[in-house]
């Protein structure tokens, strides 16, 4: 209640000042006055024209997080549509993804909040229960087409309790990706699947054997999606909270198992240890270890595939499955969608930004021009003409294929709210760093969660 309050404080204070702004743009006009010498009544028409042009000039904001190819593809995107309506000017704010949730909640608060935003899907459930932020994409069926979307793909990723306030930017998921020199170097059979007690004795014994090579590049934010959840997943089939009834689906003594797991990969070399991997933290591929193929294997969404391939050129990459226990009672992992776009509902031109979104969609030039720099598209029609023109990249393409016959199924929502996220991370980082034994950080932890859902209650 004390949000609603806040905003709605917020908005009257837009109001007053939007007010105070038309009293004062309605006043008379100052009487007109003889034109000075040398000015002539073309010009003065000609330089009202331009101010009238002005005037009817249309500014979008348009925030996104991104690297350098996607950041190229999106401003393309841009400038085609800006070329197709010059009274549209969309301008571009690019960003690290680093501290991109929290600048997205304080705008959102503050009323500052771009027209256009891309959302990342663990946070943008947070944003939608905090308030009424965004558009529902429904209530503009003349302006946005969405049939190109594979409808239960959209109804699980998008839609929310019957309105379409977010829009899938391609169909992604959680990869292992491979630098097959690596493999072949340290003689890890890239056919074979991978489970959790594999990982953790083939990556010791590789360590022991190399000690200049890790089996698996990571880092502690991205343990918890790729870790600690998908193992607990497997364990007891259920979200790591379960939203309907507000509660926690692990025991102590399974989150104690993964936690001493992952703690076990760290002592055993099978990881890279915390403080050399952390600062690379959210960029991994750029730990000068995996660009000299030190590390065998790789974590990634695939819409960053691109980014891990990149940085080592001249290395054939391959993608395997993700690791599954064999007692396993779900896969733990699913086909996701890497970000969603959004449209500020208290944007000042929110049918331009809709056909905006309908152009960077549907458009076959838009289509063609964002490729797959946001993973493989969501889109029937933008999978056609980019598999058409050999747009896509086959190892993306093969990580969600290998993701689409998982049975496991998201937990976004209070497990992915900040709070939550930064909980399962801080407890992570307390095992890493040797703070907290495993025991320790699961009481803390659990501890923690029960005071935030508490709080929901």
């Amino acid at each position: 209640m004390r949000k609603g309050k806040k905003l709605a404080c917020l908005f009257m204070t837009g109001l007053m000042a939007a007010s105070a702004l038309t009293a004062c743009t309605n006043e008379p006009a100052p009487a007109a006055s003889n034109a000075p010498e040398g000015e002539t009544t073309t010009g003065k028409a000609a330089e009202k024209t331009t101010e009238k042009a002005s005037a009817d000039q249309i500014t979008l904001r348009f925030m996104w997080w991104g690297g350098d190819a996607r950041n190229e593809a999106t401003l393309a995107v841009i400038d085609q549509y800006e070329k197709l309506h010059p009274e549209v000017k969309i301008e571009a704010e690019m960003n690290s993804d680093q501290g991109y949730i929290d600048k997205v909640s304080t705008m959102l608060a503050n009323g500052t909040a771009p027209d256009i935003l891309q959302q990342n899907v663990d946070s943008l459930p947070d944003f939608i229960s905090r308030g009424d932020f965004f558009v529902d994409f429904k209530d503009y069926p003349e302006l946005f087409d969405p049939s190109g979307f594979d409808e239960t793909f959209i109804s699980q990723f998008g839609t929310f309790d019957g309105k379409l306030l977010a829009l899938p930017t391609g169909m992604s998921c959680l990869a292992t990706v491979a630098n097959t020199a690596a493999a072949e170097a340290c003689g890890v059979d890239l056919t074979k699947q991978i489970t959790w007690d594999s990982m953790l004795e083939e990556g010791k014994a590789l360590h022991a054997q190399n000690p200049d090579y890790y089996f698996m590049n990571v880092d502690t934010k991205i343990l918890c999606e790729y870790v600690l959840r998908p193992y607990l997943r497997q364990i007891t089939g259920e979200s790591f909270i379960i939203d309907s009834e507000k509660k926690i689906s692990f025991t102590k003594e399974q989150l104690v198992e993964v936690l001493q797991y992952i703690k076990d990969c760290y002592d055993g070399g099978v990881f890279e240890a915390a403080e050399d991997s952390a600062t690379f933290k959210g960029q991994i591929h750029t730990n000068p270890k995996w660009i000299d193929g030190k590390f065998v294997f790789a974590y990634g969404p695939s819409s960053s595939i691109s980014l891990l391939m990149d940085a080592i050129p001249e290395t054939k990459c391959s993608v395997v499955q993700m690791p599954m226990a064999e007692d396993r009672v779900s896969d733990g992992y699913f086909a996701d969608t890497p970000q969603y776009m959004t449209v500020n509902k208290n944007s000042e031109h929110v049918e331009e930004a809709v056909k905006f979104m309908d152009y960077f969609y549907n458009d076959a030039q838009a289509q063609e021009t964002l490729k797959d720099v946001r993973s493989v598209p969501p889109t029937k029609t933008a999978r056609a003409l980019c598999a058409e023109k050999g747009l896509l990249n086959a190892t993306v393409v093969e990580a969600v294929d290998l993701a689409a016959g998982l049975n496991g199924r998201s937990d976004k929502g209070y497990t992915t709210s900040a709070e939550v996220y930064a909980i399962q991370e801080d407890m992570i980082e307390s095992v890493a760093y040797g703070q907290s034994t495993p025991e320790e950080a699961a009481d803390n932890a659990i501890d923690l969660i029960s005071d935030y859902l508490s709080g929901l209650n």
